[in-house]
């Protein structure tokens, strides 16, 4: 049995490989139509165009078809894919986060290893055990090529490409340090971040979090309407506006605590 279909690995390694669906029709010399019907699984390729298309992704049948991986750094990607797509619900998250976690330990040993840096060396292995049962505390690496930090349970990777500080727009990130800069408005957000965190569709009152927060009612509204207005969605429940963190803003929790823990 192939742990992905063959859909899915045509529209995975062609936009791996930077491709659009026009451009693989041309390639191909098929239409347009063709490979969008492949990609939302309608039909299949012709068996005659298996060896062109494992050719133009420089890959075996084989693997075009899901049932062998190899040793490339493209292909190791797609083994990942497929660990995770196979992986029970509830597994397959964990594994993707042991491989992130596994990831920066590797890089972290590495680099702390590196000859003329006085360090005895570590075991790598180990440090990947540790990493994953997010049993260290802070532990960060900079290279000219890579920045990678981990704490507890969170890991940060960054390329270090940083833009052009004239494109930067540094009245939105003013902005956005301005809303955290308040005690309150902080207290406040990671109260409702740990009372949200573990159901997608949890929604919970001023209230509940004025409980959490040790704060007064007055003072949660205050921040909700406020400070944090731009960052929270809302849900009347009972006639009551509960609220949550938006979907898109629920890193921000993480990346604060990075920052207090320097």
């Amino acid at each position: 049995m192939t742990q992905l279909k063959i859909n899915e690995q045509i529209s995975f390694l062609r936009k791996q490989k930077g491709m659009t669906q026009e451009g693989l029709a041309q390639a191909l010399g098929v239409s347009n139509q063709a490979v969008s019907k492949w990609e939302s699984a309608q039909c299949c390729p012709d068996i005659g165009l298996l060896p062109d298309i494992a050719k133009l992704f420089d890959v075996s049948i084989d693997e075009l078809m899901g049932y062998k991986g190899t040793n490339t750094s493209k292909d190791l990607i797609l083994q990942i894919r497929n660990k995770i797509d196979s992986a029970k619900t509830g597994e397959d998250y964990q594994y993707a986060l042991q491989v992130v976690y596994a990831t920066h330990a590797t890089i972290f040993s590495k680099a702390m290893s590196a000859p003329g840096t006085g360090n005895p060396g570590w075991d790598t292995e180990d440090a990947i055990e540790h990493a994953g049962k997010s049993e260290w505390g802070l532990s960060c690496m900079n290279i000219p090529e890579i920045t990678t930090i981990m704490l507890g349970g969170s890991v940060f990777f960054s390329n270090n490409n940083i833009p052009d500080m004239k494109v930067l727009r540094f009245s939105n990130l003013y902005r956005t340090l301005k809303d955290f800069s308040d005690l309150n408005s902080l207290k406040v957000l990671f109260s409702l971040y740990k009372l949200t965190l573990h159901d997608e569709s949890s929604h919970v009152g001023i209230s509940e979090i004025s409980t959490e927060s040790s704060l007064p009612t007055d003072t949660v509204r205050s921040c909700l309407e406020n400070n944090l207005c731009t960052y929270l969605h809302e849900q009347t429940v009972n006639n009551i506006i509960a609220y949550r963190i938006n979907g898109m803003f629920m890193h921000i929790v993480p990346l604060l605590i990075m920052l207090i823990n320097q």
